[in-house]
């Protein structure tokens, strides 16, 4: 905590003495504007904590991928696990984890309004976004079943209203080259079109010694279009379209600990070296694709919004699972999937006494998905490599009607209340192929299960507003998760199903601009009462690996947030964040095979503190060139990667600073920034857990090294 400290001080008081230097008169914030409720609001006016974090926000940061986001909301850990398919997001102390294809997230990320119903599709370059916003909480109202600690909102740049090109060009360390570049069409007053493009390309961070394969990189192109059509002055419709393709060697994981390969010429002598002996390089390949059509009525008394989607991907990963120069096992999982969602939603004109919205909802996903494993000669089981398969056809139905009402008593006091009711179906076609012995897997025909879920989640909020520019209010907000099946598990003994997750949230809130209106302060207390709960554990089946999921847990979290803007002068900018997060196991007995009890351990990925600060300052060189400036540090406590809470599989307190400094056109039609990520270089892990296959071992992936680089854009 002290080089938090020391580091984010250092770094408030340059750019305070900048600030001072150039005596620039105090400013005020502009309005933030998020959709955190499916309309248009002030923040101000959103009984709900939510954090929303802007485009010029974005680039000032540097921002291009999912985890340069992951300290900046409190009380929000974000881990991608070195991978694309496995990004984890836990809020308030709860995630789901998403190996597992039958599980459900438990933080919803919707982009432009749909829903992403995998892991898989999330961890994609962040480029060409209006804006992010980070709800923390249950959301299942308004947002459904899969929000119960809270969701994520990407929303892209609609197209100008004047035609005109942008791009940037970044390279740095790790042969690092990133491109973007985009453009705006206006056709007519009632036509335009904006076309964006990204690509990322980076060496590996880490290198396989038997190979000589770079592991650990980058490797990905993005595609993203928006068509706006305005015919007339109350119809309007937005058809977008994106694509992304990733082809890399990411997911190497370096041993913590050899266990009964110690002291032999197969030990790993280093752990933090980043350096791995692997006979098999770790492959991860992804292609989506997506589409949507929003249009929107404004009636008299509304607007009516119809949003229709379809999206698809594929993946294909294998990883060594020895982690050796040893051929004795590796396996991978490939998926084919696809979504089609419509919702459909009126929103009321904003009235003296109430507003409301109701709408309805529909989703059909279908999952197509094989787990092989190839039984390596070196595990001494059979004389050559012998595959097995598991496969997995999952088909998952919802529907749901939703409406909210927000009642104002008087203009300081009023009511803001939602329920939702939801019907989900999951079926799932189970079949395998085992050994030839059935020594690791036995083959299994094609089983056919079913189940259904009907819940209702509700919200309720009183509020006050005892000025234009204060929100007060007290909330309660009930979310759920739905059932499903471990996909993986499924037996002809053994359904392997588990029951819906549920979740009681109680929250005190306060929001208000302050200075006239120079400085934006929130705070939220909250307490959450989860049943139920989904724990998911990478057991070991036969020699196979296997996530099982399980209804194992009561957990019970609660903690305060507090964000800060502050606008000190047109030149100098400052926001904060900090997390405290108390959340732990209330009941969690037989946790393990032997009967362990897990009963007051902390939650997994659930830090108890989380700080960000952050700086921006941008002073005149000339009447045409100006110096700019950003630099921002987190830190994050203690961390168990396992409800065991082993210290083997736990990170000690982490402090990462990040920082741009350069120089801009006064009329942001170009910039040059060097930029510097990690600046101080830490190692740390970002996953930790038993190996697979060889008895003791002990792996771990490490988060990247310091990177630096210098980037140039452009408008026009």
């Amino acid at each position: 905590m002290q080089s938090l400290v020391r580091i984010g001080g250092v770094s408030a008081i340059s750019m305070a003495l900048l600030g001072t230097a150039q005596a620039e008169e105090v400013s005020k914030l502009e309005t933030i504007v998020v959709t955190a409720q499916k309309r248009e609001q002030s923040i101000l006016e959103v009984p709900v904590a939510v954090s929303a974090v802007s485009a010029e926000t974005l680039e000032a940061a540097g921002v291009t991928r999912l985890d340069d986001l992951s300290s900046a909301f409190p009380n929000v850990y974000l881990n991608t696990n070195n991978s694309l398919r496995t990004t984890s997001i836990s809020i308030r102390g709860v995630a789901s984890n998403p190996n597992n294809p039958g599980v459900d997230q438990g933080v919803g990320v919707f982009v432009d309004g749909v829903y992403q119903s995998r892991p898989t599709t999330i961890n994609t370059n962040l480029y060409d976004l209006e804006r992010v916003e980070v709800i923390r909480g249950p959301q299942g109202a308004l947002y459904g079943k899969n929000t119960i600690a809270g969701a994520v909102n990407l929303i892209s740049k609609l197209p100008g209203e004047k035609s005109g090109i942008e791009g940037a060009a970044s390279i740095g360390d790790y042969d690092a080259v990133t491109m973007f570049g985009a453009a705006d069409l206006v056709v007519s007053d009632s036509a335009r079109a904006r076309v964006s493009v990204s690509s990322q390309r980076r060496s590996g961070f880490t290198e396989n010694a038997v190979t000589g394969t770079d592991l650990d990189d980058v490797d990905g192109t993005s595609f993203r279009f928006a068509v706006v059509l305005d015919p007339s002055e109350n119809f309007s419709v937005i058809l977008r379209g994106d694509a992304a393709e990733d082809r890399t060697n990411m997911g190497p994981n370096e041993i913590l600990s050899n266990g009964v390969l110690a002291g032999t010429p197969l030990a790993d002598a280093d752990p933090e070296d980043r350096t791995v002996s692997n006979d098999f390089d770790s492959v991860q390949n992804r292609d989506l694709w997506g589409t949507s059509l929003q249009a929107d009525w404004t009636l008299d008394a509304g607007t009516l919004t119809s949003l229709t989607a379809f999206r698809e991907y594929q993946w294909y990963n294998a990883a060594d699972n020895d982690f050796t120069v040893l051929n004795q096992l590796r396996s991978g999982i490939s998926e084919e999937q696809n979504q089609f969602s419509q919702e459909l939603r009126f929103t009321s004109e904003k009235g003296e006494r109430f507003d409301y919205l109701v709408g309805a909802y529909y989703l059909k996903e279908s999952l197509s998905t094989v787990s092989n494993a190839v039984i390596g000669p070196d595990l001494g089981v059979y004389p050559a490599e012998t595959p097995i398969d598991i496969f997995a056809d999952l088909e998952t139905t919802s529907y749901a009607a939703f409406g909210q009402l927000n009642y104002h008593f008087n203009p300081q006091f009023g009511l803001t209340a939602a329920i939702r009711a939801s019907k989900d179906q999951k079926d799932v076609v189970h079949s395998s192929i085992g050994d030839p012995f059935g020594a690791i897997l036995q083959t299994s025909p094609a089983r056919t299960l079913s189940r259904e879920d009907e819940e209702w989640t509700p919200s309720i909020s009183l509020n006050w507003t005892p000025a234009d520019n204060m929100l007060l209010y007290a909330s309660y907000a009930r979310g759920y998760k739905s059932g499903g099946y471990n996909a993986f598990s499924i037996s002809p003994t053994n359904d392997a199903e588990y029951r819906p997750e549920f979740v009681n949230n109680y929250e005190l809130g306060a929001k208000s601009t302050l200075a006239g209106g120079a400085v934006y302060v929130a705070a939220a207390a909250f307490f959450l009462d989860y049943t139920d709960l989904q724990v998911n554990q990478l057991v070991n089946v036969g020699g196979v690996p296997t996530f099982t999921t399980s209804n194992a847990a009561e957990a019970e979290s609660w903690g305060v947030e507090l964000e800060a803007t502050w606008e000190a002068t047109d030149a100098l900018r400052f926001t904060a964040a900090y997390g405290y997060l108390n959340g732990e196991f209330s009941d969690f007995k037989n946790a393990t095979s032997s009967g362990a009890d897990y009963s007051g351990n902390r939650l997994p990925e659930a830090p108890e503190h989380s700080l960000s600060l952050n700086g921006d300052y941008r002073s005149r060189l000339s009447d045409a060139l100006d110096f700019v400036a950003h630099a921002d540090t987190s830190y994050r406590s203690e961390l168990y990667f396992s409800p065991g809470n082993d210290p083997d599989y736990s990170q000690d307190a982490v402090t990462l600073v990040n920082s741009r400094i350069g120089i801009a056109a006064s009329d942001d039609s170009w910039s040059l920034m060097l930029w510097g990520r990690n600046l101080t270089d830490e190692t740390y892990a970002i996953s930790r857990s038993a190996g697979v296959i060889i008895p003791g071992q002990q792996i771990q992936s490490l988060g990247a090294p310091r990177t630096w680089g210098v980037e140039l854009r452009a408008r026009y």
